[in-house]
């Protein structure tokens, strides 16, 4: 049975429909003339309201009046009209971005007797566009406030370094000058390890101990590590605790992390004098902390964007010290991590804002007791540092001279392992990137050596495959750079406390040794 054959008008129908959302025709003049099937199907209008120029009511008000004068123009130049703008959408019940193209058709006069259009939706890939522009914008504005922030810290760290060139050791410059190089380098140290961190939660890369937590424990630490910039700005602090344990699961230095990048974000977008609140306590069966100011407070549209990375309250120029905008993305992620929440309030600019964390709360069972830290002896260690930085090698050499260690130095993996093998180190300090031996061969080498040497990598990488790449190598402990001085005189604490066998003579058989906690 040979079939009927197909209407050209629905050959033309079914042409366009596939590559296009709407097809239309107008006369000269502009007007819909016939019903414009396609037309009905994605703006809703019926013939009655689309005929003539009513099509003009499905056009966003923004973008009719540029529509139509580009169109007047391409008509008086008899020329393809090409524009941009939103249309209504029936189905979704929201605007859209559409691309309009239209090509006029004259008579025998060469007179425009109708335009043969369409209208493309483009609004997934305008967004897109849209995100992309947003996101590049928020990058550049980033790397310019991070540049910003880095540079604070070096003006007077360099001023500091030339202080204490031309002062004694015993002048009471010279050790202000120290306390300030100390307290910027800390301060760069805390920038750098916020970044770090949250690229890891956003590649999924972070991960957290859990372990049973009283609250309050993360939370003093916070405040303790915030009281400097609290009292800087001469802020009124109060902090109520409860008398009970509130116990969670989690990892107390992240959580202390937390509410210190709370208590430091009100400091900053606080003025001088202000009043800031902390004050922990149970609802609803959760683990509560609630952190609040008098500060500029947050404007409505601000909130949903808040916790989002490179976000911030207000412009990072118009308030000194306002961070890097990361702070409360890595909150965020810290604690949904711990399972928990955490929301922001503020009446509007100038009314101050509230910060609100919520966390699980486990059952109320009494905190285990924590051993007593036993006093180191008064035992000297032998240490050996290789790093291809020279300064660094240098400065962490005396360093540890200073403490009344015996310390041995060494620029590359090769002369590490040499220096370790006639040295027999107690402890070794070794960077990862040298030259001629990198610092996981030079460690295994280092081990066959010396197997009772507590091996410690110090370098700049800190990821967690990075730990387990050097815990694989050797290595007792793995140390992101720069070193806190107190978390490395922690770690020789540990040696002190449980002093190493003799060591054997090179190249004879030893035990290896377990000092220290391993990685």
């Amino acid at each position: 049975m040979i079939p009927a054959p197909v209407p050209s008008e629905s050959r033309f129908d079914s042409l366009t429909r596939a590559p296009t959302h709407i097809v239309w025709i107008t006369d000269g003049e502009g007007h819909f003339t016939a019903p414009q099937s396609t037309w009905s199907a994605y703006t809703g209008q019926a013939w009655e309201d689309h005929r003539a120029l009513g099509w003009q009511k499905a056009i966003h008000p923004d973008d009719l009046d540029g529509l139509w004068k580009g169109w007047l123009m391409a008509r008086a130049q008899g020329s393809l009209f090409v524009a941009e703008g939103r249309l209504w959408h029936a189905q979704s019940g929201r605007w859209r971005h559409i691309e309009v193209r239209a090509v006029p058709n004259t008579d025998a006069q060469g007179h425009i007797s109708e335009w043969i259009g369409t209208c493309i939706d483009v609004h997934e890939r305008r967004t897109a566009e849209q995100a992309l522009r947003v996101a590049d914008r928020r990058k550049d504005e980033f790397m310019a406030v991070l540049a910003h922030e880095l540079r604070n810290p070096l003006a007077p760290i360099r001023n500091a370094v030339h202080v204490l060139k031309v002062c004694r050791d015993d002048d009471s410059r010279s050790a202000w000058a120290r306390s300030i190089i100390e307290r910027q380098v800390d301060q760069m140290s805390r920038l750098l390890d916020d970044l770090l961190d949250v690229t890891r939660i956003a590649r999924g890369k972070l991960e957290v101990r859990r372990e049973r937590v009283d609250l309050a424990d993360p939370l003093e630490r916070a405040i303790e590590t915030s009281r400097p910039i609290l009292d800087a700005h001469g802020h009124r602090f109060q902090a109520q605790l409860p008398d009970q344990p509130l116990l969670v699961e989690g990892d107390a230095p992240r959580l202390a992390q937390v509410f210190a990048n709370l208590l430091n974000n009100a400091a900053k977008y606080t003025d001088r004098g202000g009043d800031i609140r902390l004050v922990a306590g149970v609802e609803d069966g959760q683990a509560v902390v609630r952190v609040s100011d008098t500060g500029m407070g947050i404007e409505a549209s601000m909130l949903p964007n808040l916790f989002r990375m490179y976000s911030q309250a207000g412009p990072a120029r118009e308030r000194a010290q306002g961070g890097l905008g990361i702070g409360l993305s890595l909150v965020r992620g810290l604690v949904e991590m711990h399972g928990g929440s955490v929301e922001a309030h503020s009446e509007g600019v100038g009314r101050g804002s509230e910060f609100v964390v919520r966390m699980p709360l486990l059952h109320a069972i009494a905190p285990v007791p924590r051993p007593p830290e036993r006093e180191p002896t008064s035992l000297h260690l032998r240490v050996l540092v290789a790093d291809d930085n020279h300064d660094a090698a240098q400065t962490m050499s005396v360093l540890l001279e200073v403490l009344g260690h015996e310390v041995r130095m060494a620029v590359d993996g090769q002369e590490a392992v040499d220096t370790a093998a006639a040295f027999l180190p107690d402890v070794v300090l070794l960077d990862i990137g040298m030259p001629r031996m990198d610092g996981y061969t030079a460690a295994r080498r280092i081990r066959e050596k010396v197997p009772a040497a507590m091996l410690i990598a110090v370098t700049g990488w800190g990821r967690r495959e990075d730990m387990r790449e050097a815990a694989a190598a050797g290595f007792d402990h793995h140390l992101v750079k720069p070193v806190h001085p107190e978390q490395l005189a922690k770690l020789l604490a540990t040696v002190l406390q449980n002093p190493p066998a003799p060591q054997p003579a090179a190249g004879t058989a030893g035990t290896a040794g377990t000092a220290g906690t391993p990685l």
